[in-house]
């Protein structure tokens, strides 16, 4: 009976080499090793090639939780997003990343529903993973979440929106100042009934902060403010439904002007007027917010504001970078960058007398 083959031995994963493997395949040092990849520049040329070989060869990847233990510090920045899959986050996560990637700092993303407890959650779990810095897109944080944070020696930036009296460095625009703005377009028209129009959504509290804006413009003109909320999640429906209900009523009731708490309102109320037998911006001026890439091409083209997405995402980690590389302070002054947006008048907001 022939003996049984000797067991192959098992090959290792590529996930399961250490820094010593590296270390010992090129004959340097694991400090060596440690320092080709987060100090590149202090290893010899020759010694980094070699390096480079063995890491692409054997597949190592390097322990971010390790490395964050050893130094006390991640190679993270973590971002909170509150709508993750809009547009105007994507742009917002586009202007940190393109910041951020040059500095050997990699963005890592939570999306929090613009709820406070989802947000509360990814706080917690990203401290947990030693980040160099947090960029938060809400000021109105839970009272745990508010703790968390004072306790942290990292940088902590609070971008999107802009308020004041906040211990953290802010980088955005205040949205009820938005609400003003173009409730203001409309009064300069002669206009003396506009509708704000909020989503469904009611945890979208800057859609909120704009209607607030809105509102108190109306009153300190003396005239009535008229807040609605869609009933519908879907924003292109809930546009298109204002719309049904505008055609309804009798035209004395109709608002002279409505503005949108998003584009995407916006649109559908526009897509859908022709079907009601209206005629924009003849029978109703519009104007919407985000400046969305559909704006320009629908007709009438929508009037909107266009926030500065992309720099304030940059500005953001723009201010992380100068902050960590800046001595340490024990109470560094909060710093403001404010990014106003801007209103880009087009033919839905042109308002018809009458």
């Amino acid at each position: 009976m022939k003996d049984a083959p000797p067991p192959r031995a098992s090959r290792r994963k590529a996930s399961t080499h250490t820094i010593h493997d590296v270390a010992a395949l090129a004959g340097v040092s694991s400090i060596t090793v440690s320092r080709y990849f987060n100090n590149p520049e202090k290893v010899s040329v020759a010694v980094r090639e070699r390096l480079r070989e063995i890491v692409e060869r054997i597949g190592y990847v390097p322990s971010q939780v390790a490395g964050g233990l050893a130094s006390g510090r991640g190679r993270v920045v973590c971002a909170v997003m509150q709508n993750i899959a809009s547009a105007t986050f994507a742009d917002l996560v586009k202007g940190m990343t393109d910041e951020l990637q040059a500095s050997g700092l990699q963005l890592l993303l939570a999306n929090a529903q613009y709820s406070q407890t989802l947000e509360e959650n990814a706080i917690r779990t990203f401290v947990g993973w030693h980040p160099r810095a947090l960029i938060l897109t809400r000021d109105d944080h839970t009272p745990a979440a508010e703790a968390m944070l004072s306790a942290l020696d990292i940088p902590v930036v609070e971008a999107w929106g802009f308020v004041d009296d906040r211990p953290f460095h802010q980088v955005g625009f205040p949205h009820a100042e938005t609400g003003a703005q173009l409730a203001h377009h409309f009064l300069e028209q002669g206009a003396t009934r506009v509708r704000f129009v909020l989503p469904h959504i009611g945890e979208d509290f800057r859609a909120a902060q704009r209607a607030q804006g809105y509102a108190a413009t109306m009153t300190a003109a003396g005239l009535a403010a008229d807040v609605q909320v869609a009933d519908v999640e879907d924003d292109f429906e809930a546009g298109a439904r204002t719309m049904t209900a505008l055609a309804a009523a009798p035209r004395a009731d109709r608002p002279q002007a409505i503005i949108f708490a998003n584009d995407n309102m916006a649109a559908g109320a526009i897509l859908h007027a022709d079907d009601c037998g209206l005629v924009l911006p003849c029978d109703c001026a519009l104007a919407g917010f985000g400046d969305a890439p559909i704006s320009v091409r629908l007709k009438p083209a929508l009037t909107t504001l266009r926030p500065a997405r992309y720099q304030i995402g940059q500005m953001a980690a723009r201010t992380v970078l100068r902050m960590l590389a800046a001595p340490q302070d024990p109470t560094p002054a909060p710093g403001r960058a404010l990014l106003p947006c801007e209103l880009i008048v087009r033919e839905s907001s042109r308002l018809t007398p009458g």
